[in-house]
């Protein structure tokens, strides 16, 4: 009886561990797939990183461009209303 005892007390113990083993392994499948999840979100996140340089570099030469274009509309225009005034004074 004892000896039944202490092998039935085993076999509880075999379970417990058996059962623990099962959910480390099912922990493990979540973390790798995480991981996985994480790995694309990373290489999402340097793709609109490298997109966004990009539209950075775009936007400051447009910037360059319409800021210069308005620099000579003006400047156009002040010599236009310069010719006209000194026409008008004539």
């Amino acid at each position: 009886m004892d000896v039944e005892q202490r092998l039935t007390r085993f076999e509880h113990k075999l379970d417990g561990i058996n059962d623990a083993l099962v959910s480390l392994a099912r922990i493990e499948e979540r973390v790798t797939t995480i991981l996985k999840h994480n790995d694309r979100i990373h290489e999402q996140v340097r793709e609109l990183d490298v997109r966004l340089d990009a539209l950075e570099s775009s936007s400051a030469v447009h910037e360059f461009s319409l800021g210069k274009g308005e620099r000579l509309f003006w400047l156009c225009a002040t010599v236009l209303a310069g010719v006209i005034a000194s026409g008008i004074v004539k």
